[in-house]
């Protein structure tokens, strides 16, 4: 493992000192990132009051962000070297968020926190990435320990939880990490995770078909969250296209004919098109939702289009969803609708630029299940618990990245 070419060069040379700090940091931060996900749990079950998981959940939050911001100063050369664009976009999209309160609601502490939300994986990566150059047999291993820790939280959740509630109060199976759609964001992307770390050759075939197989069963029917499946589905799609040279042919004739199929029998009548009403149950809602957005954004002045309305706006009681206030159900229209082009337009650039930190094509897949699950509901980007292991995902692609590269190096 330590032969392994960086993302962006040869390894780096580090003096016993400099190698006894890049093992600090990086323990550090997987203990942070442990109690992030050890916390999990009092988000989803209230054991004690809500003051005093709040105050776990904070502390947790504290240590990770705290070891992330000492990091991020410790190798601030070697980043600026590497990927400075992060650290452009980064702070222009916190000016954005933060003007938009300026002329909204002032609610700055949760413009904050929802947009440390958004960054604070990006910013994860390419810490990340710095430690791997420099221990990639540690920072392994510490994915692998994580990787292991999530799974015995999985599985002994559906052990001793009792069955989770979602829509209406329908049972599911129990679940670790604060709620049914985290507990299914965070498996797809561990399964990710364990795709990569095989491809890396630090995971064996017997417990990747394992995990895999059981992290289907988990998304596609123990916890039935559609748009895990759509995230799923957006990652294993993008995977195949890169693999195969001619998927993207062999899709497009499945879909041609998929349409044809459907044609013959609306043709004789023999199914309807869904009605609109039909189209709002099939959706839960989100088309209703998606058309009052609409509604609002075209009577919004200028400067609401480009600052938006400020946090909390998008929370509105819709004809479907009455019985209490919800977002648009797609993080894309919240950002439009509560902070404007600009800021909707900064958290792109981010993603853009934490893309670009990766050798060419490695995020591609992640960041589609990213993208794909923010389209369709409240996606990995806002569900920390997820969206936090997702730059461990990433490092494990770029490590499968260069051990493709060795091998087919002669």
């Amino acid at each position: 493992m330590t032969a392994l070419l960086s993302a962006k060069g040869p390894a780096v040379a580090s003096t016993p000192f400099e190698t006894r700090v890049t093992q600090g940091f990086a323990w550090a931060l997987f203990i942070g990132l442990w109690g992030k996900l050890l916390v999990a749990v009092l988000l989803a079950r209230p054991y004690f009051d809500a003051e005093i998981e709040s105050v776990y959940n904070r502390l947790a939050d504290m240590l990770l962000l705290g070891v992330l911001g000492a990091g991020l100063l410790a190798y601030a050369d070697a980043i600026l070297k590497r990927t400075p664009l992060v650290l452009v976009a980064v702070p222009l999209g916190l000016a954005s968020f933060l003007t938009t309160e300026v002329l909204s609601g002032l609610n700055f502490t949760t413009a904050m926190f929802e947009y440390l939300k958004i960054v604070t994986p990006a910013l994860l990566s390419v810490l990340l990435l710095r430690l791997f150059e420099r221990e990639p047999a540690l920072v392994i291993r510490l994915m692998q320990i994580t990787l292991g820790l999530i799974w015995v939280l999985v599985i002994g959740a559906l052990i001793v939880l009792p069955p989770s509630l979602n829509r209406g109060g329908e049972p599911f199976w129990p679940v670790y990490f604060a709620s049914l759609h985290t507990s299914s964001y965070l498996v797809v992307v561990c399964g990710a995770l364990s795709f990569y770390l095989f491809e890396a050759g630090q995971l064996g075939r017997r417990l990747l078909i394992g995990l895999v197989g059981f992290s289907v069963v988990l998304v596609f029917y123990g916890w039935g969250v559609r748009t895990s499946m759509v995230a799923a589905l957006a990652f294993g799609a993008v995977l195949l296209v890169q693999r195969r040279p001619m998927a993207p042919l062999a899709l497009f004739v499945m879909l041609a004919a998929g349409l044809a199929a459907a044609f013959v029998p609306l043709l004789f009548g023999l199914v309807h098109l869904p009605s609109w009403d039909e189209m709002v149950e099939l959706t839960s809602g989100r088309f209703s939702m998606w058309l009052q957005k609409i509604d609002i954004l075209a009577n919004s002045s200028l400067l609401q289009w480009l600052f938006g309305h400020g946090e909390g706006s998008d929370w509105i009681v819709s004809e479907v969803w009455w019985w209490s206030a919800k977002d648009s159900h797609n993080d894309f229209i919240r950002l439009l609708n509560q902070q404007g082009v600009l800021g909707l337009g900064a958290v792109l650039a981010v993603l853009v630029v934490w893309s670009r930190s990766f050798p060419p094509g490695v995020a591609a897949p992640l960041l589609a299940a990213l993208v794909a699950s923010t389209a369709f509901s409240n996606g990995i980007m806002f569900r920390p618990q997820a969206s936090l292991i997702m730059p461990l995902a990433l490092v494990a692609a770029t490590a499968a990245w260069q051990h493709r590269k060795t091998v087919a190096t002669p």
